[in-house]
């Protein structure tokens, strides 16, 4: 009878044994070599405890002594709370039962409290909020993360996510900025297909009327419409490289204002071609005689700029409320866009003469005179290149607009020029592949950048468009 009792005491002890060591059957990358160590440390001081006391009966005041010195000794040293039996064995199976929670892939993919002996750099404060959604069908999971802690910023969450690809077994990933503080991060479990590499083409009956403050231009990384806001928005830069599709990309921006009432167009082409001869009969100014007439472009973009300023002063649009979308463009008081293609025949001087030169610096301080003042006024400037350079965009002009679009571009200093610098981890023009035409990426006021495709309209189709009395509701695709 005493064998048999002996033989269950053994075989109980060895039963929880393999019961506390369950947990680990499916350990993976997502855990680390310390979570590792203390689940086996504490196991096993746990079964050894347990193992005493069911060979030694008697020893509980000894052990209870025991465990008690450890409590006050791992005040100082915490790892010898591992040695105390269940402590941090029940944590650490929290841990994997629930780790597919959000605030457990916090920890364990960005690193934010984790389990652990020490005080983290985060002073172990959880100050953040998560939601999370496991892998769909199209093997993506998700993260959206918010958090105020210090040291949390955007090179942080993309190291971190790099880092933690293995924890979420996926092979790819990608941090999306949603603002201040705000991330939502994406992993695959295979390369993801990117819907901006499908060409978007539209017909002139996808096109609505202008509300009279956002154009809907194509798509985003994301498969969401991509907008452009007039409102409060006094200057656009657009560059790329030759056939990058900026023609096509400004068609889109520009279309819906000239076939509206609220707008009026002002349109410059640099080029002296035929790129913008569909928006002739439309635009209220068109000039593309710019190369060979200097001093005439001059003289009316010196116009324009007063014209914006003489609106800013008597705000005509209200007695008393000096900012001009407040009320919102109307067609008595129509919201006037300046569109600027090859700026740099009218910004750069490389070559020129003496007097050319003074009527560069002249048409650079008129542009920025709109630039600077035509944001409550309901103006704007659109300036468009395919020589992104520091002499074609100055960068005082530039800086002053708030919306920059680069497609793309083959060098880091091109991609500076229309974007200025870059933050970390978002979408850059140099990597947008060449059979993306209209592939671009968007910088908006926050300084982050977007990918984006405009789509695709034949200048026919837009010169049909604004022989239309009418314009239909956008369908298909563009607002789907």
């Amino acid at each position: 009878m005493d064998i048999l009792y002996l033989l269950l005491k053994i075989a109980a002890v060895l039963g929880m044994f393999t019961l506390m060591f369950l947990p680990l059957a499916k350990v993976t990358a997502w855990d680390d070599d310390s979570w590792y160590v203390r689940f086996v440390v504490s196991a096993l001081a746990t079964t050894a405890w347990v193992a005493l006391l069911v060979f030694v009966p008697g020893a509980i005041i000894a052990c209870a002594v025991v465990w008690g010195v450890l409590l006050l000794l791992s005040v100082r040293h915490p790892s010898l709370r591992n040695l105390l039996p269940f402590w941090r064995w029940l944590l650490s199976l929290r841990h994997r039962i629930k780790g597919d929670s959000p605030i457990f892939i916090v920890e364990r993919v960005l690193g934010l409290r984790p389990i652990e002996d020490a005080s983290t750099d985060f002073k172990g404060v959880r100050d953040y909020l998560a939601a999370y959604s496991g892998y769909d069908e199209n093997g993506e999971a998700m993260l959206e993360f918010s958090c105020g802690i210090s040291g949390v910023t955007d090179e942080f969450v993309d190291k971190t996510a790099k880092a933690g690809l293995g924890a979420m077994g996926a092979e790819f990933y990608k941090v999306e900025h949603l603002g201040p503080g705000h991330w939502l991060l994406h992993f695959w479990k295979t390369e993801p297909k990117n819907p901006l590499d499908d060409a978007i083409e539209i017909k002139a009956s996808d096109l609505s009327d202008w509300d009279g403050k956002t154009v809907t231009y194509g798509l985003t990384e994301a498969g969401e419409p991509a907008k452009l806001s007039y409102a409060q928005t006094s200057g656009i830069v657009v560059g790329g490289v030759p056939g990058a599709g900026k023609s096509a990309g400004a068609t889109l921006l520009t279309l819906p204002l000239l076939a509206s009432p609220k707008a009026s167009v002002a349109i410059f082409d640099g080029k002296g071609g035929m790129d913008w001869h569909w928006a002739e009969k439309a635009a209220s100014l068109y000039n593309n005689d710019c190369d060979l007439d200097l001093p005439t472009a001059t003289e009316q973009l010196e116009q324009l700029a007063q014209r914006c300023v003489d609106d800013l002063k008597s705000h005509p649009w209200s007695d008393s409320d000096p900012d001009f979308w407040h009320a919102g463009a109307t067609a008595l008081h129509p919201f006037h866009l300046v569109v600027i293609d090859e700026r740099q025949t009218l910004f750069d001087v490389t070559g020129r003469s003496k007097e050319d030169k003074a009527l560069v610096e002249r048409c650079k301080r008129a542009v920025a005179t709109i630039v600077r003042k035509g944001r409550s006024a309901g103006w704007c400037v659109m300036l468009l290149t395919q020589k992104p350079t520091a002499d074609s965009i100055p960068t005082n002009i530039r800086d002053n607009c708030v919306v920059r679009f680069a497609l793309r571009v083959t060098t880091r200093e091109a991609a500076e020029a229309v974007l200025g610098s870059i933050p970390d981890g978002d979408p850059r023009p140099t990597e947008i592949p060449a059979p993306r035409r209209g592939g671009a990426v968007v910088q908006g006021e926050d300084g982050h950048t977007v990918a984006v495709r405009f789509a695709y309209l034949p200048v026919t189709e837009a010169a049909r468009a604004l022989e239309s009395s009418t314009l239909e509701t956008v369908v298909h695709g563009l607002e789907e």
